[in-house]
């Protein structure tokens, strides 16, 4: 589903932001990447959607990541950011969810089950009607999920899904998630919603890969976690 070949990125003010990561995620893997603040996660993230350019390689089922290629990618790959509100922008949810079918000009009746469809997965149908300014964290968090499962993606990148969510939210989200068929790769810096949802896990430090494999393997050793600024309490 998804290969990375010596990825590098950096900025004027931090030249090794990521550095000669490579990895790769098979179709319906659940898979977490952690790490710090600064470990280098969301720029992950970024350079896999194309939003940030760095050097190396990346495929998305087989495609390689290039300009040419971005319609057909996006296609396949969603990714809910870590604040609902960069998501969220119209007068109703409905539009919302809507919005991305209407720019590719898709039928009205087929817009209509997509976007039913994707507010059924995170039960927010309900709010179809609703203004999204007037949600709660958690409710906006779940409409910005549906806004892209309603494009029926294959493989879903979450930045920090879980970030100021309550105990009730939380557990809502885990339950979507683990009832969703796509492929996930999921930056978090919650080990314990990374173990309850996925089985590999990358570790990221200072921009560079230390860790890619059995989640259970690495939450056992301490003295590993600790290094790499990580706590599983």
């Amino acid at each position: 589903m998804l290969e990375v070949r010596n990825l590098n990125f950096a900025y004027p003010e931090n030249p090794c932001l990521l550095s000669n990561i490579d990895f790769s995620i098979l179709k319906g893997e659940k898979m977490a990447v952690v790490g710090p603040n600064g470990a280098g996660k969301t720029t992950l993230l970024l350079n896999l959607t194309g939003l940030l350019i760095g050097s190396g390689e990346i495929f998305i089922q087989g495609m390689p990541l290039c300009k040419k290629n971005l319609p057909a990618i996006r296609q396949i790959l969603g990714m809910v950011f870590q604040s609902p509100d960069d998501q969220l922008f119209s007068s109703c949810v409905y539009d919302d969810v809507a919005y991305g079918l209407i720019y590719q000009g898709k039928e009205k009746e087929l817009i209509d089950r997509c976007v039913l469809e994707a507010l059924q997965a995170v039960d927010m149908v309900d709010h179809k009607d609703a203004v999204p300014y007037h949600l709660s964290l958690g409710e906006k968090k779940r409409v910005a999920i549906a806004t892209v499962l309603s494009m029926q993606p294959q493989l879903l990148l979450f930045d920090e899904p879980t970030m100021g969510l309550d105990a009730r939210a939380r557990k809502q989200f885990i339950q979507i998630v683990r009832n969703l068929p796509q492929t996930i790769l999921l930056a978090t810096h919650d080990l314990k919603l990374a173990a309850t949802l996925c089985e590999r896990l990358l570790v990221l430090d200072a921009g560079h890969l230390v860790y890619d494999g059995d989640i259970r393997t690495a939450l056992q050793d301490t003295a590993f976690l600790e290094k790499h600024g990580l706590d599983f309490e």
